[in-house]
């Protein structure tokens, strides 16, 4: 999940970088770039949504069987510590940067009808690409540990959890079963 965080996150970077290009020619005279700076700041904005939306329903999902494994290993408050730890890291950034980056988007339409200045339209677009730019590696890091938090639990269960609790034959199982028939 890490992984697929970090390449859409870059490529977010560069549609915040493209967005500005653009705005920096509308905002000097150019307007037949108007539709293209007002479409990519709907899509920029939709797809910093996704994507802040996907690492809380990763954490909500991945949290979820983290607490039903720890249940299985014994009720670990370890590993409910950690799950709470990296969504408290990670959610407030994934809640604002999208929001912040949304609001830019409505106050570009306002700064186009004139009914919105056009700096509040520019510094909440570089407010919202300063979040975002700082929520990217805290969130990255959160996955990435989470991951290892995940692989952490798996090696245990496979370890302190009976094979036959896992669907697993027991060892020497199907040899008794042979033994028995002649």
């Amino acid at each position: 999940m890490h992984r697929i965080f970090l390449g859409t996150a870059i490529w977010a970077t560069a549609l915040f970088a493209a967005e500005f290009a653009v705005g920096i020619l509308v905002g000097s005279g150019k307007q037949g770039w108007f539709p293209l700076h007002m479409l990519g700041g709907v899509f920029l904005a939709t797809f910093v949504c996704v994507l802040h939306v996907m690492v809380m329903f990763h954490f909500v999902g991945s949290g979820k069987e983290l607490k039903e494994a720890a249940e299985v290993l014994g009720g670990d408050a370890e590993i409910f510590r950690r799950v709470r730890r990296f969504k408290a890291q990670s959610f407030p950034y994934a809640t604002f940067a999208p929001l912040v980056t949304g609001a830019a988007v409505i106050l570009g339409g306002g700064a186009h009808t004139g009914a919105v200045p056009g700096w509040a339209h520019w510094g909440l677009g570089a407010a919202a690409l300063a979040l975002n730019l700082v929520s990217f590696p805290v969130e990255y890091r959160a996955l990435k540990a989470n991951l290892e938090l995940l692989a952490e639990v798996d090696r245990r269960l496979k370890e302190e959890v009976s094979p036959a609790a896992l669907g697993a034959p027991e060892k020497g199982a199907d040899r008794t079963e042979e033994a028995s028939h002649p």
